[in-house]
C-alpha cells in the first residue's frame, strides 16, 4: 500500500462520534469539527469568504452557490444531487471549511443533441463534479479538506454515483499531489477525458490551463491513460 493509500485508509478508519441529539442527517462529528450539510440559516458571508480563493471557470458560480444555500434550492431529482458540505468548529464555532459537488449538468446538456436526453439524465445520476474545496487558513494542517472530500465521496457512492470528476488550474501545481492523495487521477494539462459508456465514447475537452481530475466510485468503473470505462454498465 502506497503512502496516499495509507492516508486514505487512516481517514476512513479515523474515529467518529455518534451524532449529537438534534443533529441533522448527514452530520459527521470529528474531534475538532462538525461536518454537515449547509442550511438556509448559515452565514452567507462566511461561505463567500471560503469560496473567494477558489478558481472557478464561471466567475458567477460563488454567488450562485451562496444563493442556492440561502434559498434552500434543491436540484430537480431527474438531474441528480447537488451537495454543499460545511465544516464547523466544535462546539458551535465558526464555519472554517466547505466542499461543493454537483453533476456536470451544463456540459451534459450542451452535449444533449449528440447524446440524447435520456443518456444525459442517466449520466447526471452517475457522474458528479467536485467544484470546490476550501479550508480557512486557521484550520489548515489537520486534514480537514481531505475529510470533506471523503464525506462527499461517501455520500455520492451511497447514492449510486459511479465516478467523481473535477479540474484544477495549471498555475496551482501543488493541487495535483493534494488530489492524488484523495484517490484522484490527475490528467496532463489540456488532456481530454474520455468517458466510455454503453452507447459509445464521450470526450470531455480541457484547455491548456486546466487538468482533469477523475476518481472511480463504483467497482465496475476504472480509469487508465485518459479513459474512464464501465460507466452505466450496471444500470
Amino acid at each position: 500500500m502506497g503512502r496516499a493509500s495509507r492516508r486514505r485508509a487512516q481517514r476512513r478508519n479515523a474515529p467518529r462520534t455518534a451524532p449529537e441529539p438534534g443533529s441533522a442527517p448527514g452530520c459527521v462529528l470529528l474531534e475538532r469539527y462538525l461536518i454537515r450539510p449547509a442550511t438556509q440559516d448559515d452565514d452567507p458571508d462566511a461561505v463567500r469568504a471560503l469560496l473567494e480563493p477558489v478558481d472557478f471557470m464561471d466567475t458567477a458560480m460563488p454567488e450562485e452557490i451562496v444563493d442556492r444555500m440561502r434559498t434552500g434550492w434543491r436540484l430537480p431529482a431527474q438531474f441528480g444531487t447537488a451537495t454543499l458540505l460545511l465544516a464547523q468548529e466544535r462546539p458551535a464555532g465558526a464555519v472554517v471549511g466547505l466542499a461543493h459537488a454537483i453533476p456536470p449538468i451544463q456540459w451534459l446538456m450542451e452535449m444533449e443533441g449528440g447524446l440524447g436526453r435520456q443518456l444525459c439524465l442517466r449520466l447526471c445520476r452517475a457522474l458528479v463534479e467536485l467544484e470546490a474545496v476550501s479550508v480557512a487558513d486557521n484550520a489548515r494542517g489537520h486534514g480537514l479538506g481531505h475529510r470533506l472530500v471523503d464525506e462527499l465521496v461517501r455520500s455520492y457512492t451511497s447514492h449510486g454515483y459511479e465516478a467523481m470528476v473535477g479540474g484544477i488550474h495549471t498555475h496551482k501545481p501543488h493541487l495535483a499531489p493534494y488530489y492524488q492523495a484523495d484517490g484522484f487521477n490527475v490528467l496532463p494539462p489540456g488532456a481530454p477525458l474520455d468517458l466510455h459508456v454503453p452507447a459509445g465514447r464521450i470526450q470531455w475537452p480541457a484547455n491548456g490551463s486546466m487538468r482533469h481530475l477523475v476518481r472511480p466510485l463504483a467497482p465496475q468503473v476504472s480509469y487508465q491513460a485518459g479513459t474512464l470505462t464501465g460507466l452505466l454498465t450496471n444500470q
